[in-house]
């Protein structure tokens, strides 16, 4: 008999299937693997195929994304970008290998992989095998902060109006937090978020969350310091 977390995965398979209008496979033996694309001057990535139950639309455009159910007798996982010809007005471009690595799917596998980096050239990756509880009773939500920016420089997060580091003192580059529990009622409808240098305290950017009420969300920063930078919003369920 299956455990919870494998009908809970099982469910959340079906419910990616069922939105999907494309054509699918019928093999739900499957783990899932939620894939966020945060590589700079990158383009959308899709998963090499015959790997995952759905045979279209396996793709994560960048700062997005997407939660892929992959067969339970996968061993390595792959994404990347596809060759393109060339043209009479533009020169071919060659296909480019995001991540490949090995990988243990089962029917009970709930990974997250974030993908982040400087350039499609120099991908760097973080890997997560997840054992997050997959709802909360009444009331409560959960978030954890990822720091996928570029510039190798720790950052703090705090509630707006809370003092620096309120949530979270130092994230270094490609580190993560657990999960931390938050009121999810009437009175606080979202939560302001600021990411901020750990060392000098200076404002990188904020993100004011909707309450993702009963379940959880991971809030990734990306984009470069000092530059561009943003905040991909990624639901773990």
């Amino acid at each position: 008999m299956k455990t919870l977390n494998s009908i809970i995965l099982t469910l959340v398979a079906l419910a990616y299937l069922t939105s999907c209008k494309k054509e699918v496979s019928t093999d739900l033996d499957a783990g899932v693997v939620n894939v966020t694309n945060a590589v700079i001057g990158g383009s959308t990535v899709t998963l090499i195929a015959d790997q995952s139950i759905v045979s279209t639309s396996n793709t994560v455009a960048v700062n997005n994304y997407a939660i892929i159910p992959i067969r339970s007798s996968e061993n390595r996982l792959t994404l990347g970008t596809a060759a393109v010809a060339a043209t009479s007005t533009a020169p071919a471009i060659p296909s480019v290998t995001y991540y490949n690595q090995p990988i243990t799917i089962t029917s009970e596998s709930n990974y997250s992989l974030f993908l982040t980096g400087p350039s499609p050239s120099a991908v760097e990756s973080v890997l997560i095998k997840e054992t997050f509880p997959y709802a909360y009773k009444d009331s409560i939500c959960a978030v954890r902060f990822i720091n996928l920016a570029q510039g190798n420089t720790p950052v703090s997060v705090n509630i707006k109006g809370q003092a620096n580091g309120s949530e979270a003192a130092s994230v270094a580059y490609k580190a993560y937090t657990d999960f931390k529990q938050y009121p999810a009622k009437k009175i606080n409808p979202n939560y302001i978020f600021e990411f901020r240098n750990a060392g000098t305290g200076t404002l990188i950017t904020s993100y004011t969350l909707t309450t993702p009420y009963f379940h959880n969300v991971t809030l990734a920063l990306r984009g470069a310091i000092g530059g561009s930078t943003g905040v991909i919003l990624v639901n773990n369920y």
